[in-house]
């Protein structure tokens, strides 16, 4: 019987524990900021230690732009088109922008991650988009991000994971 109570109370135990947020995510860099915060589960409890790993977060998040799986999935809203030069031919920049969303389940990180891609794209490929629709891209890298527009914040009720600006080329965007 006590073994009976024991088993009961083992798998009550384990229903009830609560998976890390992002764990299962098919979305690459929400399944890499997740597994960056298990194996730093001290990150912010620790002063003495949190410059150290946050500078590893940053480090590692720049890294993480160079993989062809860095966009893969992500969900990304456009906010403006703008017109500019690059090697002196003229070219459209879309700046894109992770968004928060209530419909998603609370597991997911993607409320929490702040992104931001300006995608290098053509006239014919901004004639095909629209302002405030939400898309996942497709691209190379163009210019990596700066370590200093990575963050970390843990206030409120969630941390906030800043991933930072980068620019791609070569952007194929699918609309959600």
């Amino acid at each position: 019987m006590k073994k009976l109570i024991y088993f009961v109370m083992a798998v009550v135990l384990i229903a009830c524990s609560e998976k890390r947020k992002g764990a299962d995510s098919k979305i690459f860099i929400e399944k890499e900021v997740s597994n960056f915060s298990e194996t730093n589960p001290q990150w912010t409890k620790n002063v003495n230690n949190e410059a150290d790993v946050t500078d590893k977060y940053k480090r590692k998040m720049i890294n993480l732009s160079n993989e062809p799986n860095f966009l893969t999935d992500f969900p990304l809203q456009l906010t403006a088109i703008s017109d500019t030069t690059v090697s002196d031919q003229p070219v459209k920049i879309a700046t894109f922008k992770s968004f928060k969303d209530a419909a998603r389940p609370k597991e997911s990180l993607l409320n929490d991650l702040e992104l931001e891609i300006k995608g290098i794209i053509t006239a014919e490929q901004a004639a095909n988009l629209t302002i405030d629709k939400k898309y996942t891209l497709k691209g190379m890298i163009y210019k990596q991000g700066k370590r200093a527009d990575v963050k970390f914040f843990h206030g409120g009720e969630t941390p906030v994971y800043t991933l930072g600006k980068y620019t791609f080329w070569n952007i194929e965007a699918k609309a959600l």
